[in-house]
Order: structure tokens, then C-alpha cells, then sequence
């Protein structure tokens, strides 16, 4: 008990409300494509089942769950059409501005949009997403 209300009183110090701090885990900005596909199965079930047997992507997009070696930066999260949604961007290491992805992902991340760029092997686009979704996926 002493120790939930230390807490409480540095959250407050700060700024924080203590329920603010436990609800902060639910924003669907400021996290990794890695560590959310190693943490949640909707989010990793729905990736690979949508590339499952795709031909023409590159290895390490084929590789993103079993091998997680690219960069990846921080989620951003978008409001398509009044929806929450969670955006992802990655790319190759060393080969960003030739080979790179964007994630597209429903707030529960049991849908997932997925856009590829890579300079050998073209643009390729899965999930049919919509036109609203489609704006943020090419941006």
C-alpha cells in the first residue's frame, strides 16, 4: 500500500494522474513493430496471414516475426475516418531508401494493411484497403 501511494505521489508531482499512467499502455503511438508483432498474437496472426505465400516480397519482410533485424521506428497513431489506427514504418538496415514497409493496423490489430516498396522487386499492397487507408499507407 505504501508503495502504490509513493507512486501516486510522484505521478501527481509530474503531472500525472495515476489512472492516466495506467491507461497509457492503450495508445497506439510510440510502439515497435517488433515488440508489438512479439506481444500480440492478433497483431502477428494478422501480418502473416496476409503475406502468408505472397511471391515478390522481400526477405526480411518475410522475416519480420521470426527475425526481427530491420529498423523500425515509432508507431504514430491515425484516425482513418473517425477509427483508430496504429501505423508502423520499417525498412532494411543499411538499404532504408530502397526497401521499406508501412503497417497499417485496426486498434484491435486484428486487421492489418500492409504496403512494400523495395527498388528490385516494385510496390506491392495487401489487405485491399480502403481509399482513406490507402492516403496513409502512401504517404
Amino acid at each position: 500500500m505504501r508503495k502504490h501511494v509513493l507512486v501516486s505521489g510522484i505521478l501527481l508531482a509530474f503531472g500525472v494522474s495515476p489512472l492516466h499512467a495506467q491507461t497509457a499502455s492503450t495508445s497506439l503511438a510510440g510502439n515497435y513493430l517488433p515488440s508489438v508483432l512479439a506481444t500480440s498474437p492478433a497483431h502477428r496472426d494478422s501480418l502473416m496471414e496476409m503475406i502468408k505465400g505472397k511471391p515478390g516480397l522481400p526477405f526480411w519482410v518475410r522475416a519480420l516475426v521470426r527475425q526481427p533485424r530491420y529498423v523500425a521506428l515509432a508507431s504514430e497513431e491515425v484516425a482513418v475516418k473517425d477509427r483508430r489506427m496504429q501505423l508502423f514504418r520499417a525498412c532494411e538496415p543499411r538499404t532504408c531508401e530502397t526497401s521499406w514497409i508501412r503497417v497499417l493496423y485496426s486498434e484491435d490489430g486484428k486487421r492489418a494493411l500492409l504496403y512494400v516498396s523495395d527498388a528490385k522487386l516494385g510496390i506491392k499492397i495487401f489487405g485491399d484497403p480502403t481509399p482513406e487507408e490507402l492516403t496513409f499507407l502512401t504517404r
